[in-house]
C-alpha cells in the first residue's frame, strides 16, 4: 500500500515525512487544523481541514493512518494542554480509525524514570500507575463522545497534569495515555506503535537546531551534564513507513549519546567558539539508554548521528523557509488559566441574569485590583469598559472638562486614545517629545511647555509599560499647580522603584484590551482615583460612568488573568530578555528601562533604520512585526511643529512578537530570522 493518511501532517514531523513520502512517489493526505506547507501541497499533497477537539471527526481516505497528534513543546505553559493535545484529541478520532491500518508516533518519554537499558518491554516509572491511566483514558473515551473544547475537557485534562507536581513527566503520562487509547480501539495485528527518540531537522526548533543557532550566534550552548540522549533525524519515519514495518511497539532513535558530546559536535561543525553551560541533572530523569536492537533486527536503520548533523548545520545555515508556520503574531493574547471555570461563571451570571457592573465578580475584580496596586485607603479602584473609557472617566473625575483656553499638555508618541479622549473633553492639545531613552515623556519638554501658560494637566504616558519618571514630572507640576495624570494602559505589572504604578501621579488608568498583560476578554479597564473623586464621578448627574464600566463576563475573564499576573509578567520578561541579548550586537536601539524600575513588556520595540525593509523580511520568515506608535503631532489632532525624537521614533520604530504565552525557544527563533533580515 503506497497511500497514507497524516493526522497532524502539518506539524514538523507531520511535514517532513510528507514531503519525503511524496518525494518517493506515494499518495499522501494530511488532516490537520492549520495549513500545509505551500512545498508539500505543490508536489501533491491533500488537505483536510480539522479540528478534532472541537468538530466531529471527517471521514479519511484509504491509505495507512499515521496518526502524529500532539503538543510540539513537551513543557508548555499550561501543562494540562499536553494531555489535552496528545489524548483527548486522538480519542476524538478512535471512530475513524475502526478497521483501518494504524502507525502512531509516540515517545521514548514514556518509560519516565525508569532505570536503563530502556526496550520495548520496559515498565515505565510515572506518577501515575497503568491502572490510573486506564481509569483515565475510560473517562476521557466516554468525553470525546461529543466536541471537547478546552473548556469542557480541561478538569479531566488538569487531573493528570496536577497528578505530577513537578510537570516533568505530565507529557510522557499524555503519550503513554494515548497509546493505551489507541490500542484499546486497534486490534494488534494492525497496530503499529513507534516511540520516537528526540527527533531534529531544520524545521524543528528544539534540543539539537536550538544549539545550532545559538552556536551560530556564539552565545553559551546550555546542556545537561551527565545526560544521555537518543536522536533521530526527521525523514526516518517516512522510510520506515515506505519500506513497512510490522505491529508492536518499537523504539526507534540512534546510539544514545551524551549531551555534552552533542553540544560539542554541533559547536565544531559550526566553527564556534560558544561556550558549553553545562546545567546539573534533575533528581527525577530518563535514563536515555533506549535501545533498539528490534528494530536494527528488523532491517531498519537510523542515520548516525554526527553526519546527520553536518546536515542539519547545513540545512538551518542554507535554509530560507518561514521559521514559523503558521506565522507567529505581534500579539498572543494570553488564554484563560482555567478555562472550565471562566464558563462556569460566565454562564451562571446569563443564566442569573446578573451581567451588569456591580455584581459578584466585578466587585471581586476591583478588591482584587485594589489588592494588586497596593492601594491605601485614600484611593478607590473602578472597572471600565475599555481602556479608552477609563481616561476619559479619569479626566473627568480629577481636573473635568476644559473651560476655555485649558491646554493639555501629552506626548506625540503614543496610541490615539490618549489625544482623543482631550480633545473630547474640549482640551487644546500641547505635544511635547519624549526621552531619547526610556520613549517616555520628557520632563524637561514638559517644564517648557508649562511656561508657555494656559496648561491645566499633563497626562504622561508608561510607553509600552515602561514606568515614566514619576519624581521629575512631580518636581514640573507640582510647584505650578498643573494636575499630573498617567495614562498607565499598558503599566499593569509594571513596577516603579518597586512599587506598581498606581499612585505616582494624581490618577491612572489602565487598559485590559487583548494585547495587555491581563486581559478581560479582549476589552476592559480600570482606573485608579482618589476617593472623593471616585465617589463623586460616580453620582455626577452628567453621568459619565454610564455604560462605561466592566460588566460581569468580561470581569470574569479578568480575574482569572489577574490571578497569574507575576506568571504573565515574568513570562514577558524572559521573552525581553532573550531580544535584548541579541540586540546588543545588532544595528538597532531599544527601549532603555530607569534603574529601580520594572517594565512589563506589553511590546517589545525597537528602532530600525530600515524598518519597512526589515518588516517585509521578517513576514516572509514568518515573524509578524507592527510599527508602534505613529506620531499624533503630525496627524489631523497635531498642530506642526517638530518632535525630534518622536518623529525619529515614527519612521524607525517596529515591535516584535511579544506575549506571556511565546516562549524562549520561539524568542530564539524570532532573533534568528531578524539577523538573517539585518545580514
Amino acid at each position: 500500500m503506497n497511500d497514507f493518511v497524516l493526522v497532524g501532517g502539518a506539524g514538523f514531523l507531520g511535514t517532513a515525512t510528507a514531503g519525503a513520502l511524496l518525494a518517493a512517489g506515494a499518495r499522501v493526505t494530511a488532516v490537520d487544523r492549520h495549513p500545509p506547507a505551500e512545498a508539500n501541497t505543490a508536489a501533491g499533497l491533500d488537505w483536510i481541514r480539522a479540528d478534532l477537539l472541537t468538530a466531529d471527526p471527517p471521514e479519511l481516505p484509504p491509505g495507512i493512518v499515521v496518526v502524529l497528534l500532539g503538543a510540539s513543546h513537551p513543557r508548555p505553559r499550561h501543562p494540562w494542554t499536553l494531555p489535552l493535545d496528545n489524548a483527548v484529541s486522538t480519542a476524538r478520532l478512535l471512530p475513524r480509525l475502526a478497521g483501518r491500518q494504524v502507525v502512531l508516533t509516540s515517545s521514548v518519554e514514556v518509560y519516565g524514570a525508569a532505570p536503563g537499558p530502556l526496550t520495548e518491554d520496559t515498565t515505565p516509572d510515572l506518577p501515575w500507575s497503568a491502572g490510573e491511566l486506564d481509569s483515565w483514558c475510560a473517562l476521557v473515551r466516554d468525553l470525546a463522545r461529543e466536541p471537547c473544547p478546552p473548556w469542557r475537557a480541561a478538569p479531566l485534562a488538569r487531573a493528570m497534569a496536577d497528578a505530577d507536581p513537578t510537570h516533568r513527566w505530565t507529557y510522557a503520562m499524555a503519550k503513554l495515555a494515548q497509546e493505551r487509547l489507541v490500542a484499546d480501539a486497534i486490534p494488534p495485528d494492525r497496530l503499529t506503535v513507534l516511540r520516537l527518540a528526540n527527533v531534529f531537522g531544520a524545521g524543528q526548533h528544539r534540543v539539537a537546531t536550538r544549539l545550532v543557532r545559538r552556536a551560530r550566534q556564539g552565545l553559551p550552548l546550555p546542556v545537561t551534564a551527565d545526560t544521555v540522549r537518543s536522536f533521530l533525524p526527521a525523514d526516518t519515519l517516512a522510510r520506515i513507513l515506505l519500506r513497512g514495518i510490522g505491529p508492536g511497539v518499537w523504539n526507534v532513535g540512534g546510539e544514545p549519546v551524551p549531551l555534552t558530546d552533542l553540544a560539542t559536535w554541533i559547536r565544531d561543525l559550526c566553527g564556534s567558539s560558544a561556550p558549553l553551560l553545562t546545567m546539573p541533572r534533575p533528581a527525577s530523569d530518563s535514563s536515555g539508554l533506549v535501545v533498539t536492537d528490534k528494530l536494527t533486527a528488523a532491517g531498519h536503520r537510523v542515520e548516525p548521528l554526527r553526519p546527520a548533523l553536518a546536515k542539519l548545520v547545513a540545512e538551518v545555515g542554507d535554509d530560507r523557509a518561514p521559521l514559523f508556520r503558521p506565522p507567529l503574531p505581534v500579539v498572543v493574547p494570553p488564554p484563560p488559566a482555567r478555562p472550565e471555570t471562566v464558563v462556569a461563571r460566565q454562564q451562571e451570571a446569563l443564566v442569573s441574569g446578573e451581567v451588569k457592573h456591580g455584581n459578584r465578580w466585578t466587585r471581586e475584580l476591583t478588591e482584587r485590583l485594589g489588592k494588586e496596586l497596593q492601594l491605601d485607603d485614600d484611593h478607590r479602584v473602578l472597572v471600565t469598559a475599555s481602556g479608552t473609557a477609563a481616561l476619559r472617566i479619569m479626566v473627568a473625575a480629577t481636573v473635568g472638562p476644559a473651560r476655555p483656553g485649558d491646554v493639555a499638555v501629552l506626548p506625540s508618541y503614543t496610541f490615539p486614545a490618549t489625544a482623543e479622549i482631550l480633545v473630547q473633553l474640549g482640551y487644546t492639545l500641547r505635544f511635547v517629545d519624549v526621552d531619547a531613552a526610556t520613549w517616555t515623556i520628557d520632563p524637561v519638554a514638559v517644564a517648557a511647555a508649562i511656561e508657555r501658560g494656559g496648561v491645566r494637566l499633563v497626562l504622561c504616558v508608561d510607553t509600552f509599560g515602561n514606568p515614566c519618571d514619576y519624581p521629575a514630572l512631580r518636581a514640573v507640576c507640582d510647584p505650578a499647580g498643573v494636575a499630573l495624570l498617567a495614562d498607565s494602559a499598558a503599566a499593569l505589572g509594571s513596577l516603579h522603584q518597586g512599587r506598581p504604578v498606581a499612585q505616582q501621579a494624581l490618577s491612572h488608568s489602565y487598559s485590559m484590551s487583548f494585547a495587555k498583560v491581563v486581559s478581560a476578554g479582549g476589552a476592559g479597564g480600570a482606573l485608579v482615583l482618589p476617593a472623593d473623586a471616585a465617589e463623586a464621578v460616580l453620582a455626577a448627574p452628567a453621568g459619565w460612568t454610564r455604560s462605561e464600566l466592566m460588566n460581569e463576563l468580561h470581569a470574569v475573564v479578568a480575574v482569572d488573568q489577574l490571578a497569574e499576573l507575576d506568571t504573565l509578567v515574568r513570562c514577558r520578561a524572559e521573552v525581553a530578555e532573550v531580544y535584548a541579548a541579541a540586540a546588543s550586537a545588532l544595528p538597532v536601539e531599544v527601549q532603555q528601562v530607569r534603574p529601580g524600575d520594572r517594565h512589563c513588556w506589553v511590546h517589545w520595540v525597537a528602532r530600525f533604520a530600515r524598518r519597512d525593509r526589515v518588516a517585509t523580511r521578517l513576514a516572509a520568515l514568518g515573524v509578524q512585526t507592527k510599527p508602534y506608535f505613529a506620531a499624533i503631532h503630525t496627524g489631523p489632532l497635531g498642530g506642526g511643529g517638530r518632535l525630534p525624537v518622536t518623529e525619529r521614533l515614527d519612521a524607525e520604530a517596529l515591535a516584535l512578537p511579544m506575549s506571556s504565552e511565546i516562549t524562549v525557544e520561539q524568542a530564539e527563533r524570532v532573533v534568528a530570522a531578524l539577523r538573517r533580515c539585518l545580514d
